[in-house]
């Protein structure tokens, strides 16, 4: 574990690092430091054949770069350094993920390379590995939560939005982004992982999302329709109830007034007509 002096002797050299055109003799000795303690943590690595072995031990070797990190991001001068890209790779391994997107999103903008062994662009690596865990969650429990990977895979995908790399390698990511968000209840999370299936298929024809994509087409269309139903039955409601009671308002006084006036008819009848009834009384007598 680093001293607080080592810590800060680390940081310090990694800002200054790259900030002049030539290093001084201390911070070459430095960078020689940081690449010697990696050199020593690989060798310990190569002795070992599991990787679930190797993550742990990844995980706790990274605090002993602590200082170097933090005066490499701080420092930002773009520099080629094998130590923070080979870091960029530990993080990923041992699922380190807020520390694999600040390292990702440096040596990304950066433009470094990645080891030669690796055969990657970084932007491609870090697309590839960050997208694979939940891809193989998701493959092994149908029922997996995986909500918890829509905010990492949307960073990676901002990270690498204009980088160049190979369409199945993006297809991944677009399916495991809509993956993340496939357990979602609300239509608009829904909507947008179809939307990622679908990228994914135009990228990789065999990303194997066609029938993610016919399920959730099917829920975003219920969804859509439920919606929609629900706002039209509350239309209809108030509708009805703002026109039901003037009808029969109209009927009742319409009906007084026929009542009334049957009764000014009969009234009539009754005393202006007592002497036009004597002709009919004398024509039956």
């Amino acid at each position: 574990m680093l001293t607080p002096a080592q810590k800060h002797f680390q940081k310090v050299m990694a800002e200054r690092r790259g900030q002049a055109d030539e290093e001084s003799d201390i911070q070459r000795t430095a960078h020689e430091q940081i690449l010697h303690r990696l050199r020593m943590d690989l060798s310990r690595l190569s002795g070992v054949q599991s990787e679930e072995t190797k993550a742990e031990m990844k995980k706790s070797m990274l605090p002993e770069y602590e200082g170097w990190i933090e005066g490499t991001l701080d420092g930002d001068n773009g520099r080629q350094d094998e130590v923070i890209t080979r870091l960029m790779v530990w993080a990923i391994d041992c699922r380190d993920y807020a520390l694999a997107l600040r390292l990702g999103r440096y040596v990304v903008r950066h433009g470094l390379t990645l080891p030669d062994n690796f055969n990657r662009t970084a932007a491609t690596f870090l697309t590839e590995e960050m997208s694979k865990p939940l891809l193989t969650l998701a493959a092994a429990d149908a029922d997996a939560d995986l909500s918890s990977g829509v905010a990492v895979l949307d960073e990676v995908a901002e990270i690498v939005a204009d980088s160049d790399m190979p369409d199945v390698v993006r297809a991944k990511l677009c399916k495991a982004r809509a993956l993340a968000r496939r357990g979602a209840t609300d239509i608009t999370s829904k909507a947008e992982a179809l939307a990622l299936f679908r990228e994914a298929l135009t990228r990789n024809p065999n990303a194997g999302v066609k029938k993610e994509i016919a399920t959730l087409a099917r829920e975003v269309k219920k969804l859509s329709a439920d919606s929609g139903t629900g706002e039209g039955d509350a239309a209809s409601t108030d509708k009805t109830d703002g026109t039901a009671e003037p009808v029969p308002e109209k009927s009742t006084t319409a009906s007084a007034a026929g009542k009334t006036a049957t009764r000014k008819t009969t009234t009539k009848t009754a005393t202006g007509k007592a002497t036009k009834r004597k002709p009919a009384n004398q024509k039956k007598n």
